[in-house]
């Protein structure tokens, strides 16, 4: 998958106020939460415009005017996750994107420079779909204060990132995935079902290696599915609780409520 000059960026920022970072900010919305004086969005909008690979911005969620500097074609939000995804996916496709480069909105510290090679590595490889993921050892150099979740694989531990490079081609065949694996998340029998019970016990006991979930992923799309290993550990880094933030931006706003 090579893409051409510029890809379409699908900036997932949805959600409510019911979110727990949200209701501690009193914003409509996680990508609007005050960091360091500046909405959470405002940092993903900034390193996908100095990356000098995003030729558009499709952003899906509720805006301000203090996100009003970044060029974006603002689309209303779904009600759930999958809802977003496919709003912002559709609006791409419908202005003509070829290579499409979704990310959600809650990644302070995405770079422009990390963009760019996640984008260039990305599409070098043969696949329609590339997806990153970043060892323990380097989310533990970059973040050694914050506490992540990871994979146990053959190769070592692993966390995923939170973005994606797909071709317009694959947007038919991710979305019906990521709905399913949505609705699986919370139920390990269903889970198990949707990539099987094979891989699902090779997950279990840290056998499964990379080519094996590669491989298992692009039978379940129907798309050729690669994981880039990275050692940009902010495509990983994003804000779910409030512990991932003192130390290295400062939360401290006026504003803020006790979560």
């Amino acid at each position: 998958m090579r893409p051409a000059l510029g890809v379409t960026a699908v900036v997932l920022a949805g959600g409510d106020a019911g979110d727990a970072l949200s209701a501690a900010a009193g914003v409509p919305a996680k990508a609007l939460l005050p960091v360091a004086g500046r909405p959470l969005a405002s940092y993903v909008l900034s390193a996908l415009e100095a990356s000098g690979k995003v030729s558009e911005v499709v952003y899906v969620g509720p805006t301000d005017h203090e996100l009003d500097d970044f060029r974006v074609v603002p689309v209303p939000s779904g009600r759930r996750f999958e809802d977003s995804l496919a709003l912002g996916l559709g609006a791409a496709l419908g202005r003509g994107a070829r290579s499409l480069l979704v990310v959600t909105a809650d990644l302070p510290w995405l770079t422009g420079d990390a963009v760019a090679r996640f984008v260039e590595e990305a599409g070098g490889l043969s696949a329609d779909v590339v997806y990153p993921i970043v060892a323990e050892e380097h989310m533990n150099a970059a973040f050694p204060e914050q506490r992540r979740t990871y994979v146990r694989l053959k190769e070592g531990r692993f966390t995923g990132g939170n973005l994606a490079l797909l071709t317009h081609g694959a947007v038919a065949a991710v979305l019906p995935l990521v709905s399913q694996a949505f609705r699986s998340r919370k139920n390990p029998v269903a889970l198990a079902t949707l990539i099987g019970l094979d891989v699902a016990l090779s997950l279990l006991t840290g056998t499964a290696s990379v080519a094996t979930l590669e491989q298992r992923a692009s039978r379940l799309m129907g798309v050729a599915g690669r994981a880039l290993r990275t050692e940009d550990a902010g495509l990983a880094a994003d804000v779910d609780r409030l512990d991932h933030l003192p130390g290295v931006l400062d939360p401290a706003q006026p504003q803020w409520r006790n979560a």
